[in-house]
């Protein structure tokens, strides 16, 4: 397992990114050392020319070849489990995964498969909730206590 530190860019480790297969994943930004170690495991490095510059992304599908697969562990810097804190884009990371090789409709490669997240130095997620419903003191109140009745 190879063990790397960044900046985390569109995290997913407290539940999935279910836009295409559904997997969690982390964007994590590289200086030279880190880089290094990336490319010495065989896994591609991205640059879009943004923010991240030099970055690697690590996932974790959430269906296995063997069945469902587990959460990647996420931890704070006291080694804490964490289990409802979104991490911001621009916090501190280490991330422990394991390269592997794939292949898939004659086509074949290395990635990263997530295991760990320690954050370091959190920066709050903050959602854009300017196009959202306001609160209104006046309306209507439910006196639902469970979100879904079965």
């Amino acid at each position: 397992m190879t063990l790397i530190s960044g900046k985390a860019y569109w995290a997913s480790i407290t539940a999935p990114n279910t836009t295409f297969e559904p997997c969690w994943t982390i964007d994590v930004t590289l200086d030279e050392e880190n880089y290094e170690k990336v490319i010495a495991d065989g896994v591609p490095v991205k640059n879009k020319s943004d923010d991240r510059g030099n970055f690697v992304t690590i996932k974790r599908k959430v269906d296995g070849k063997n069945g469902p697969n587990l959460a990647p562990e996420l931890v704070d810097a006291q080694r804490q489990p964490m289990f409802n804190t979104l991490i911001g884009n621009g916090s501190d990371v280490n991330v422990l995964y394991r390269p592997y090789d794939w292949t898939h409709k004659q086509k074949s490669g290395r990635s990263a498969d997530l295991q760990k997240v320690q954050v370091v130095n959190l920066i709050a997620y903050e959602s854009d909730d300017s196009e959202d419903f306001e609160v209104l003191e006046s309306g209507y109140t439910s006196d639902d206590d469970i979100p879904f009745a079965s």
